[in-house]
């Protein structure tokens, strides 16, 4: 099954090819048929779907618009999620009516606290027989321990309900996953044979040619202060009272990393605690690979801006044959087991992808966990994406065309673009431009279909907070920005095995960990997250974020609370002729690079 996401750049080494940019592609995953070539998988006996409940969805948007406006009556009333889930869930009657048609078929439902969605478990022959088609089976992620079971019709997963669970469920997504077993290799923090590594420098060992990694990677205290996390470390806020979750998507981080990413670089480490979505354990399940380096770079930069945090929760989903299902899964699992204040994801998958996968048809499902979001309190953020103004180029996939990142393209989640920062001997903002790598890619020999933020109009229309900036009647995404190039990137600490993969270069034995500088919106995302973290533990909880953000950029506090990125254009390749930097909000950079030490003392 082919994993298509863009929302990662790598800074890649390799002695004969000079500097390069690449693409590493996370998790969203399109149906495909199973592969025929050696055993066939075994299909199980019961197979379990998820299914989106007939509430009130009116009812439910209207709450997260009131609770998010400023100037609204209800602006930050936020509700548990038991409040929640009583009010704008599915009624005792519907919940019964599910219930009812479960039994008459010999089908078992456990209800997802949320009220939005259940779990339906019965026999695989049933199912076929509901669906009228055989079930599909193919390899997911975290591979290759992942099968993912699913209804499909061609290439796309069914995403129309049954005739027999027509009035009983609002929809239904045919899609199981299921973690096979396999032994687990004890794992612990690297020994540090090297003694205190401190500032960073010094654990920047490798160079390319003539270049050391340490010239070509921002430590962290230096993207620290222009965009004030420094500030806001200086007032005493390090994250004490935060409370952040990294939701991935089939990767998990390697145990250790991020405490030897602390001591390089001279901060606390904030325990790290593995909540596993439906069917993945609490512990980390790393994929084949280098791709583990994506959720090594989100739990570093998150600990880097949060040091006393008494904890990371990482939620760990499965990436099968629906994308939005793992979406579903994963927030689902953050509102119930971990109630954060903040949620940052890295991944996506273009809208191009997910209709043809049949994962267009379904995303009302995950856009509603996203709005519920806004009701318990809960500020999301997405990556936007890493290919310019079509993230279908991601990975080289052949498809030009305009085209948006999803989840980052729904009306309920803040998406956070990417620029290129240049700080002077003092580590202030000398310029920031909008994202866009590929002409360094170019003159290196890639093939450039990754290294730029990815923005522009979505398929959404323009939602209420948007109305005031922008003359299309279409979502515009980003909303924010912050640093996302590898010229300089982001240090990451990885595995010698990840960084062989990934770098091409190799690691003397007995090395047990390598740094390497990183870039995409998945290191200004997390960045972005961590921050707003540190405002909720200071003020209390936001909430979804967009319509305060655009309130603040069209008041007179909008040149204190955000630097106006006004130039570069983040097309990587034609015929995507969209999107350039103007003054004020625009389709390259949003609303442009908050300035969080000053966004905190204008939290209404």
């Amino acid at each position: 099954m082919t994993r298509r996401s863009p929302s990662f750049v790598a800074l890649v080494a390799s002695a004969a090819a000079g500097i390069i940019a690449a693409g590493l592609a996370t998790t969203g995953a399109s149906a495909s048929a199973p592969a025929q070539d050696g055993p066939l998988p075994v299909i199980p006996v019961e197979l379990t779907f998820t299914a989106a409940l007939p509430y009130d969805r009116d009812a439910l948007h209207a709450a997260a618009q009131q609770s998010s406006t400023p100037g609204s009556s209800r602006y930050r009333q936020f509700l548990t999620l038991q409040e929640a889930a009583k009010r704008y869930g599915a009624t005792t009657a519907q919940r019964d009516r599910l219930t009812s048609w479960a039994k008459s078929n010999g089908m078992r439902v456990r209800f997802d606290a949320t009220g939005l969605t259940a779990r339906i478990t019965g026999p695989t022959e049933t199912w076929q027989d509901i669906f009228d088609k055989e079930v599909l089976a193919d390899e997911g992620a975290p591979a290759p321990r992942l099968m993912t079971y699913f209804f499909a019709n061609g290439d796309a997963i069914v995403n129309t309900v049954p005739q027999s669970l027509k009035g009983v469920v609002a929809g239904i997504i045919p899609v199981d996953n299921d973690l096979l077993p396999a032994p687990r290799a004890a794992s612990g923090p690297p020994l540090n044979t090297g003694g205190r590594f401190g500032p960073g420098a010094e654990c920047l060992l490798a160079q390319i040619g003539d270049i050391p990694f340490r010239d070509i990677t921002y430590s962290p205290k230096q993207l620290h202060k222009p965009y004030g996390t420094a500030a806001l470390h200086r007032t005493g806020d390090k994250g004490k009272g935060a409370r952040i979750a990294v939701v991935a998507v089939g990767q998990s981080y390697d145990p250790g990393m991020a405490e030897v990413a602390a001591e390089c670089f001279d901060y606390r480490a904030p325990n790290l605690r593995v909540t596993g979505a439906f069917g993945m354990p609490d512990a980390p399940v790393q994929t084949e690979g280098y791709a583990g380096i994506e959720s090594n770079l989100d739990v570093q930069t998150v600990a880097a801006v949060v040091p006393e945090a008494q904890r990371i929760d990482f939620v760990e989903a499965a990436g099968g044959a629906s994308f939005v299902l793992s979406l579903v899964d994963g927030f689902t699992t953050a509102y119930q087991r971990v109630n954060p204040d903040v949620i940052t994801l890295s991944y996506g998958e273009c809208m191009h992808l997910l209709v043809e996968s049949g994962d267009a048809a379904l995303r009302w499902i995950s856009d509603d966990v996203f709005a519920l979001g806004g009701i318990l309190g809960t500020s999301i953020l997405i990556a936007s994406g890493d290919s310019g103004s079509s993230s279908c180029l991601h990975n080289g996939i052949p498809y030009a065309a305009l085209n948006t990142g999803y989840p980052a393209a729904s009306p309920w989640v803040t998406a956070v673009g990417g620029t290129r920062i240049s700080l002077d001997k003092d580590n202030a903002r000398l310029n920031e431009v909008v994202w866009n790598d590929s002409t360094w890619q170019g003159q290196l020999g890639d093939d450039t279909t990754a290294g730029a933020g990815t923005g522009g109009p979505t398929t959404y229309p323009v939602p209420w907070y948007q109305a005031d900036v922008t003359s299309q009647d279409r979502r515009i995404v980003p909303d924010v920005v912050a640093h996302a190039s590898g010229f300089p990137g982001w240090p990451v600490v990885m595995t010698p095995l990840q960084f062989e993969e990934f770098m091409n270069i190799l690691v003397p034995p007995g090395i047990e960990w390598a740094m390497a500088p990183v870039g995409g919106t998945s290191a200004s995302t997390p960045f972005t997250a961590a921050n707003i973290a540190l405002i909720a533990a200071r003020q209390g909880r936001l909430g979804f974020l967009n319509p305060w953000l655009y309130a603040v950029a069209g008041s007179r506090d909008y040149r204190r609370a955000f630097y106006d990125v006004t130039d570069g254009i983040n097309q990587v390749a034609p015929p995507a002729g969209c999107c350039r930097a103007t003054k004020g909000f625009d389709q390259a950079s949003g609303l442009g690079a908050p300035a969080f030490d000053r966004l905190m003392k204008l939290v209404p």
